[in-house]
């Protein structure tokens, strides 16, 4: 039928799969930090209702920031 005679499988243009690709990678990389922050936050409440913070006894007390005195 003459209406679908375009309608097979069609290749992208380069540019277009290269859009894509990048596309798709800063959605992984987003996803991913969102996570982290996620998990930072979620692991900063159950230390604070232990306690300590895991990072300031890592550092030596230093806090989030690191070791101040350099």
């Amino acid at each position: 039928s003459p209406c679908c005679a375009g309608t097979g499988p069609k290749q992208l243009q380069p540019w277009l799969v290269g859009l894509t690709a990048v596309v798709i990678f800063l959605f992984i990389v987003f996803v991913v930090l969102l996570v982290n922050r996620l998990w930072r936050i979620r692991m900063r409440r159950w230390a604070g209702a232990a306690g300590t913070h895991p990072a300031s006894a890592a550092a030596g007390g230093a806090g989030p920031g690191g070791p101040r005195g350099l």
